[in-house]
């Protein structure tokens, strides 16, 4: 007898309706978009809607750490903390986009994908979401790390009651 839902599937985990960035939005919309959102993270959709991508706070950090785009790492910090206030001698409108430095290979799971499997493939790819798409490659919803954690601690905590 297993002591964890490892067999849970993705459909019953996932947040469905995702909140999607695109690839024209700027660096400042796409911080916005996360911010506003309270999330970290978001799937990078094409004008029909299908996934193309995934951008993250990480990936936006990370890149900016390691240097090559034309951006002082004082626009990202501020536009996470834009408020949509006016700030004065806020740092100017970058010309990066999404697309220029989103994840083009999202790690995906169909909504039939056991809980293990799903985290085995985080496991595996280094990563923090996982996209579930439909068929067709349309996002139907979105699993972190935190909503398998809640998976496999959900029977230890039922068990201490």
């Amino acid at each position: 007898m297993t002591r964890f839902r490892t067999g849970t599937s993705a459909r019953e985990i996932m947040s469905t309706d995702p909140v999607c960035a695109e690839p024209s939005m700027t660096l400042r919309q796409v911080s916005r978009l996360l911010v506003e959102n309270d999330i970290s993270g978001a799937p990078v959709v094409d004008e029909s809607g299908r996934l193309v991508g995934v951008i993250s706070k990480t990936d936006l950090i990370r890149r900016l750490a390691e240097g090559g785009m034309a951006v002082a790492p004082a626009f990202f910090f501020e536009s996470l903390e834009d408020s949509g206030e006016d700030v004065g001698e806020a740092v100017p409108e970058t010309e990066i986009r999404v697309e220029d430095c989103m994840a083009e290979d999202p790690i995906t799971a169909s909504p039939d994908a056991t809980a293990k499997e799903i985290a085995l493939l985080m496991c595996n790819a280094g990563v923090h979401r996982v996209i579930v798409v439909d068929e067709e490659g349309f996002p139907e919803g979105i699993i972190t790390t935190l909503d398998l954690l809640g998976v496999f601690a959900a029977p230890a905590a039922a068990k201490q009651r």
